[in-house]
């Protein structure tokens, strides 16, 4: 079973269902009238504030006075999108969370090395470095993507850019 959030008057839509006062029944709002003190339902049974014709029309109708709540389906939470490795090397840009504040933080995939790199050593399979995964010593060490991932379950990675998204996205102040 879904779950329902409550509605107020102001609030109403179609399809929304609602509860009167005093009864048992439940109607579906159609519309408001040009008389705010009531909206047009559709549904049966007792509780039904009146029923109104004009000319060939019939519709139910529920005064404000009459209505005691509506429910409608709570609305369904987005799924957080995966974050993906970035197949190119260079400049990412992570929004992550660090507790209850987010930030940006710079992700750098380096070009994998060749294997006789003094610099890298022979381990190409740490391509990544991120601004915030510090040692101790002040130094950012290399790591997988799943290493980077691991890390990151203290500061999640909620969303991830390229460097070019970045800088565009924040020029025009969307960051």
């Amino acid at each position: 079973m879904s779950k329902k959030i409550r509605v107020g008057w102001d609030d109403l839509k179609p399809g929304d269902l609602i509860h009167v006062k005093g009864s048992t029944n439940t109607y579906r709002f159609k519309s408001r009238t040009d008389w705010h003190s009531m909206i047009k339902v559709e549904g049966d049974g007792v509780g039904v504030s009146a029923t109104w014709k004009l000319g060939v029309s019939v519709f139910l109708v529920v005064y404000e006075e009459d209505f005691a709540y509506a429910t409608r389906p709570a609305p369904k939470k987005k799924p957080r999108p995966s974050i993906v490795e970035p197949i190119l090397p260079g400049e990412y840009w992570a929004r992550i969370r660090f507790g209850s504040q987010t930030g940006w933080g710079r992700i750098i995939k380096r070009y994998a090395p060749r294997s006789d790199n003094w610099l890298f050593g022979h381990d190409d399979k740490a391509p990544y470095q991120t601004s915030w995964c510090g040692t101790l010593a002040g130094l950012h060490p290399w790591m997988t993507w799943e290493e980077l991932l691991e890390v990151n379950k203290q500061t999640p990675i909620l969303e991830l850019l390229s460097a070019e998204e970045y800088y565009t996205r924040k020029a025009k102040g969307e960051l």
